[in-house]
C-alpha cells in the first residue's frame, strides 16, 4: 500500500469516527455526502477522495469560522459572468 492511500485512509477513518459519534447525538449531517463521494471513489482513486474529503474540511471550516469564507457561494451574477468567460473561451 502506498503511503498517499494510507494517508486517505487514515483521514477517512478520522472523520467517520468523528461522524459517528454525532450521529449517536442525533444530529443530521452533510458531511455524510461527502464521506460517501470520498469512499465511492477510493478503491480505484486515492487521490480524488483526497479531494473529497478536503472539501469536507473546508465545509467544516466555513460553518465553525463564517469569516472566512471557505464556501463563499456565488451570486447568480457570479456564475454567469464565469460561465461566460469559460465557454467564451471554449468557442
Amino acid at each position: 500500500m502506498s503511503d498517499a492511500l494510507a494517508k486517505v485512509l487514515c483521514r477517512f477513518e478520522e472523520r467517520l469516527v468523528k461522524l459517528e459519534s454525532e450521529a449517536e447525538a442525533r444530529a443530521r449531517h452533510w458531511k455524510a455526502v461527502h464521506l460517501h463521494k470520498a469512499l465511492e471513489v477510493l478503491p480505484d482513486d486515492h487521490a480524488t477522495a483526497d479531494l473529497h474529503l478536503d472539501e469536507l474540511d473546508r465545509a467544516e471550516l466555513a460553518r465553525e469560522y463564517p469569516e472566512m469564507e471557505a464556501d463563499h457561494v456565488p451570486t447568480v451574477d457570479e456564475l454567469r459572468s464565469r460561465f461566460n468567460m469559460v465557454a467564451g473561451g471554449m468557442l
